[in-house]
C-alpha cells in the first residue's frame, strides 16, 4: 500500500523550518563580496565582542569622527580652550579651561658649580629660596654631572649625591662604575634630583652634597662633580 502523500501545509512547513535552520549559513557563504554596508547594519549591531583586539587603527578612523563627545574626559586631557593675558597659566582642567594668575612664579637657581670630592660630604651647589610670612611652596629640580679617572688600580666606585634643605628631609640619587682592569679608565655619568620645598618665615638654603664611596686598597680615583639647582615656586600663601 502506497504511503499517504504529506499534505500541502506539511510541505511548507518542512521548507520553513529548513531555511531557517540553514538560511544563515548559506547567506554567510554565498554574500557577493561588499554587498553588507551601512544600510544593511542595524544602530549598535557590532559591539566590542565582534571586534578583534586592534581591529581599529588610525587608518579604519575617519579624520575628525572622534571628538570631544565621543571621549571620556575625565581620562583624556582636551585642547586647552584659552591663554592668559597676562600672568601664567596656574591650573588646567581636563575640559581645557585655564585658571590664571596675575604673577609669573618666582624661578630661583645656580650657574654650574663644580668640587672635587675627597671621601667625605661635600656641598657642590647651593641656592637660598625666599618665603613669605605664612609660607612658600617651590619645586626643586638638581642635576650632578659625575666624570672619574682611574687611580693606580682597578676599582669599584660608588657615587652619591642629596638635595635637602637644611635641617629637612631630602632625596638622594647615586651613580656606581667600575675602572680599570677590563673596563674604561675614565667614566661619567648624571644624576638627577628632585625635590618638593615648602618654606615658611625666613629664607631657607637647597644644596645639593655629594660624597663617594672606593676600595681602600689602591689609591682613589679623581672625582669631579658640577651640580646644577633650578628651583620655581608653586605657590605662595598671602593670608596674614
Amino acid at each position: 500500500m502506497r504511503p499517504p502523500r504529506p499534505s500541502a501545509p506539511l510541505a511548507v512547513s518542512f521548507l520553513a523550518l529548513f531555511v531557517a535552520l540553514g538560511g544563515a549559513s548559506w547567506a554567510a557563504i554565498h554574500l557577493p563580496p561588499n554587498s553588507v554596508g551601512n544600510a544593511q547594519l542595524q544602530n549598535f549591531s557590532v559591539g566590542n565582542a565582534k571586534l578583534k583586539p586592534f581591529s581599529v587603527g588610525a587608518g579604519k578612523i575617519i579624520p575628525g569622527a572622534v571628538g570631544a563627545t565621543q571621549v571620556n574626559s575625565s581620562q583624556v586631557q582636551l585642547r586647552v580652550t584659552s591663554s592668559c593675558p597676562v600672568g601664567a597659566i596656574q591650573s588646567l582642567s581636563a575640559a581645557g579651561n585655564v585658571t590664571c594668575t596675575p604673577a609669573l612664579p618666582g624661578e630661583y637657581g645656580t650657574q654650574p658649580q663644580s668640587a672635587t670630592l675627597a671621601g667625605t660630604q661635600t656641598q657642590i651647589a647651593a641656592v637660598s629660596l625666599p618665603a613669605t610670612p605664612t609660607g612658600s611652596s617651590y619645586l626643586a629640580f638638581g642635576n650632578a654631572q659625575v666624570t672619574e679617572v682611574e687611580g693606580t688600580g682597578p676599582q669599584s666606585v660608588d657615587v652619591s649625591c642629596t638635595m635637602s634643605v637644611a635641617g629637612g628631609s631630602g632625596t638622594e640619587g647615586e651613580f656606581d662604575s667600575n675602572l680599570g682592569g677590563a673596563n674604561a679608565a675614565a667614566a661619567s655619568g648624571t644624576i638627577p634630583l628632585v625635590l618638593p620645598v615648602s618654606i615658611a618665615g625666613s629664607p631657607q638654603t637647597v644644596a645639593i652634597d655629594c660624597t663617594h664611596i672606593a676600595n681602600p686598597a689602591s689609591p682613589p680615583p679623581s672625582i669631579t662633580v658640577t651640580a646644577t639647582i633650578h628651583a620655581i615656586q608653586t605657590a605662595v600663601d598671602d593670608d596674614k
